[in-house]
């Protein structure tokens, strides 16, 4: 294909200028185009066109203050486009981005540079914004086309903050080099290397750069530029890591460019990754704090300034104080003008299809480890010191690298054999450890190559070598249904292994050099820790092995270094992950999507970020994930919470039988008091318009462990749904449905939930017993998929599945709960099982176990804020959800330099 990439480009330009393509139309142009090709390269020319056109992206939504005032429309005749003409016939000439996707990204940036301040204005004026990705998507993409138009229409100063890695700063330098310098980034360089970029103008011109690709920002280098803010005729751009000596030496130099009290240029200022570093959620605020106080310090230079953070996980971003909603708007960074959701390609592998139940790819990607079969635990612990001794590599790791070894064969022969691919290892946080890892997965690689380059030539006659017959055995268990048979993958293993390299990327050195091997492909194990976490792409990632601390639910989506973009080999990619980590990783990617979902409907209805800023700041998961950090000194904690629209599931039990004969005998009575009943269907009974306050009575009788975020007793007898409820139950919350759902095909009999009635009961067969409470399933969750449509009309039900499929939410049990008209208590009863004979603990439970689950309307109600005194049993819960301790890399923000 690479020997016809001008051929392809035409095609590509006259295929664009259709405006209704099919694939008949795409034959078409290609049969009817000037050259000829062989069958085979004209079928897959055409497929690949096909491919291209068939990627689509639709415009994301958006909140916005009132303050905000349109300007782009009236001044875009003015305003001379070139860098973003320039990038724009870069991506869609050249191939990189399908055109549909070019369209999409310029309609969400304009939109996002409309929301900014307009640099033509005169007078002082800031702009606080956010925009929300998805990890790996394209923010780099959408920002570097931000910039390029904010260059166009007038912004002078670009500062880009590039994370907190030297690795990822260099690797964003590099990118901006390509879309918007136009030239390699090099100071003093003997010659100026341009860019591929340049040729898609019809005149050269190139921004100022204040950094390198080999240099980040330092004030003696700053002196040679020999040019004065004042005095620039195009615009300045800065990329820069979050390094508290870095960014001050930035701010220095920005100082010693004006003599008067600030400067008059605008300013727009991109923060990379900005939920890391720039807001106060580190385990040490005084390193978070100086950071976050430089980059108000560098925005206050200027009179004015457009801030804008770009993140995939905006919870610490819209968490910024948690103390109250007053300090929270106070805060300099807070998105109060803009908060903009961008919606990904459908091509895109993320969170959703690899970790929701319905995920088309969790089946064929996801390897989860279970630490009771593999070895894992035993070699290196999720939890483990930097003196861990590691002697040799779990097996599960040994498998993992065979099956790289197995996807890069299979490239080859698609013939992908000159394309980037990578496997990434990131086991643990400590540099002595990764260094331990390298050194094994070394000697491992080696031994698999000397096996395959004397036996892969033999035949049948290979598989008298142990690791010949591991190599199929993996294949067999991870690629049995592809298309090519073992022998055919068999014949290609020599030349696959063959340029496989093994590299640590950390602190103390390392790099993934892609741009130097884009002819031949760079094929590596990259083996590290917080380098690997944020930001940095790993070109070609196929096979992901990852063992960290399943604690840090935001910190461990921002490890997903296997989102991205995988054509033609999506189906072929592994990630080997423990259980638990996959769990939290579910409820994870359920939380954020249901962030997106709120932004837009908030949209439709006008809402502003700082509604959606308190939306965040009540969300059950923002506060195990971004305030939990922020307890580990509180005695208190300041909440207005928000259950509306909510599935709020009663999880963990006591494993206690009196407890739960007690739960079961207030269940009786309650149900006696909600008079008549209705058995639907055989698979639930229905109790219609039950009192509040009986409702009310009941949950605050029914016990639940003080482990329980929501339901459980913080202190005084009052928990978080409780407070909720109480003030609304003269409101939307005046009137419940009642439900007991239950089984058609179970042999199990229930005789005491409702008197006199002989129900079938559900089973649970998952559960785990733990510090004396009992968790029904791993995943938090009790009801099965679908209990929350028990009450809704057809109707109902209907239009709920249509804002599904539209929005695509998640599981949709919110929607569910959103359209109900009452609210809906559903009684679980069923039979206890573990999922797994227990080594300790044991069951304590007879049949049938109660719990309960509720799903809420939306409400007109807003949530009061109240203070509780946090006891001990909560505040642990909470920070069981908190950052695990920090990568031996975090030195890099602690104010030492090591650029």
């Amino acid at each position: 294909m690479l020997t016809h990439e001008s051929k392809i480009a035409f095609f590509r330009i006259e295929i664009s200028k259709e405006p209704k393509i099919t694939r008949e139309f795409i034959r078409e142009t290609v049969l009817g185009g000037p050259w000829t090709f062989p069958e085979d390269e004209f079928e897959a020319i055409i497929r690949y066109l096909e491919h291209t056109f068939d990627i689509t992206q639709t415009v994301g939504s958006s909140l916005k203050s009132a303050i905000n005032k349109p300007w782009l429309t009236e001044r875009r005749a003015e305003i001379d486009f070139f860098y973003w003409n320039r990038l724009r016939r870069y991506y869609t000439e050249k191939g990189i981005l399908p055109p549909k996707v070019v369209g999409t990204l310029d309609a969400d940036t304009d939109q996002i540079l409309d929301y900014s301040g307009n640099p033509a204005t005169e007078g002082p004026w800031k702009r606080r914004g956010a925009v929300m990705g998805h990890v790996q998507s394209g923010k780099t993409t959408n920002y570097s086309t931000l910039i390029c138009k904010a260059a166009d229409a007038g912004y002078k100063v670009i500062i880009l903050l590039a994370g907190i890695t030297n690795s990822l700063r260099q690797q964003t330098q590099e990118r901006l080099d390509e879309t918007f310098i136009g030239k390699k980034s090099v100071f003093q360089a003997a010659a100026q290397e341009p860019l591929s970029i340049i040729n898609f103008a019809e005149q050269r011109r190139f921004p100022a750069y204040g950094t390198s690709r080999d240099r980040d920002f330092l004030k003696d280098a700053a002196s040679t530029y020999g040019v004065s803010l004042a005095a620039l005729n195009e615009p300045i751009i800065f990329i820069t890591k979050k390094n508290k000596t870095t960014l001050e030496r930035l701010r220095d130099w920005l100082k010693e460019q004006n003599v008067v009290e600030t400067i008059d240029q605008p300013i727009l200022l991109v923060d990379d990754e900005a939920d890391n570093a720039s807001i106060n959620t580190a385990n040490n605020p005084n390193q978070v704090t100086a950071i976050n106080r430089a980059i108000r310090e560098i925005l206050a230079l200027f009179s004015r300034s457009t801030y804008i953070g770009y993140t995939a996980t905006p919870f610490a971003n819209i968490f910024i104080d948690p103390e109250s909603e007053s300090e929270m708007l106070q805060d300099d960074l807070f998105p109060r003008d803009f908060i903009k959701a961008l919606d990904p390609p459908n091509n895109y592998v993320g969170a959703t299809r690899m970790f929701s139940e319905w995920g088309d790819l969790r089946a064929s990607m996801v390897v989860p480890l279970d630490p009771e079969k593999d070895d894992f635990a035993a070699v290196l612990p999720l939890n483990h010191k930097k003196s861990q001794v590691i002697s040799s590599l779990p097996k599960s790791l040994e498998q993992a690298v065979r099956t790289f070894i197995l996807s890069r064969a299979i490239r080859v022969l698609r013939g992908d054999s000159r394309k980037h691919c990578s496997m990434m290892i990131n086991v643990s946080r400590f540099n002595d450890v990764q260094e331990t890892i390298f050194g094994l997965v070394y000697n491992y690689l080696s031994v698999l190559k000397n096996s395959i380059t004397i036996n892969s030539g033999l035949g049948a006659g290979a598989f008298k070598d142990a690791n010949m017959i591991a190599l199929r055995q993996t294949f067999e268990l991870e690629y049995g249904d592809i298309e090519f048979s073992f022998s055919k993958i068999q014949s290609v293993l020599n030349s696959a292994v063959g340029s496989i390299s093994v590299r640590t990327i950390n602190m103390r050195g390392g790099a993934l050099d892609y741009s130097r091997h884009q002819d031949t492909g760079l094929h590596v194990i990259a083996i590290g820790g917080l380098a690997l976490s944020r930001g940095l792409t790993l070109e070609g990632l196929t096979v992901s092995y990852i063992l960290r601390n399943a604690s840090a639910s935001d910190t461990l989506m921002q490890m997903a270094r296997w989102f991205g973009y995988r054509p033609g080999y999506a189906d072929i990619c592994k990630l080997y992950i423990p259980e638990s980590s996959l769990d939290h990783y579910e409820l994870i990617t359920e939380a954020i999507e249901e962030l997106r979902a709120e932004i837009k409907r908030m949209e439709l209805v006008n809402m502003t970020p700082n509604d959606f800023g308190l939306r965040v700041r009540n969300d059950p998961a923002a506060i195990r994930i971004t305030a939990a950090n922020k307890m580990r000194t509180a005695t208190k904690m300041t909440i207005a919470q928000d259950y509306s629209g909510r599935h709020v599931e009663g999880y963990v039990l006591y494993n206690d039988d009196e407890v739960n004969s007690k739960n079961r005998f207030l269940t009786q009575n309650f149900l006696k008091k909600c008079g008549k009943y209705d058995i639907r269907e055989s698979n639930f009974v229905l109790w219609n318009g039950v009192d509040a306050e009986t409702v009310f009575h009941f949950i605050r009788e029914f016990s639940f462990p003080e482990d329980h975020a929501d339901l459980g007793i913080i202190t005084s007898n009052r928990s978080l749904f409780m407070d909720y409820v109480s003030d609304r139950l003269k409101a939307d919350l005046s009137s419940w449905d009642v439900v007991i759902p239950i089984s058609k095909t179970s042999k199990y009999k229930s005789c005491d939930i409702i008197i006199g009635e002989k129900l079938p009961l559900r089973s649970r067969e998952s559960g785990k017993v733990h510090k004396g409470k009992y968790k029904v399933t791993g995943k938090n969750r009790v009801a099965n998929p679908g209990d929350e449509k028990f009450g809704l009309s057809s109707e109902e039900i209907e239009a709920v599945e249509c804002e599904i499929k539209e929005e695509k939410t998640g599981r949709g049990c919110c929607s569910y709960s959103r359209h109900r008209k009452r609210p809906l208590l559903l009684i679980h009863a069923f039979e206890a099982k573990l999922k797994e004979d227990p080594k300790g603990e044991v069951l304590m439970l007879s049949s049938p176990v109660v719990t309960l689950t509720f799903c809420l309307p939306a409400t007109s109600v807003k949530s009061v804020e109240r203070t509780y005194q946090v006891n001990l049993v909560y505040k642990r819960q909470i920070l069981e959800s908190s950052v695990e301790p920090p990568d031996d890399d975090e030195a890099i923000i602690d104010g030492v330099d090591y650029a």
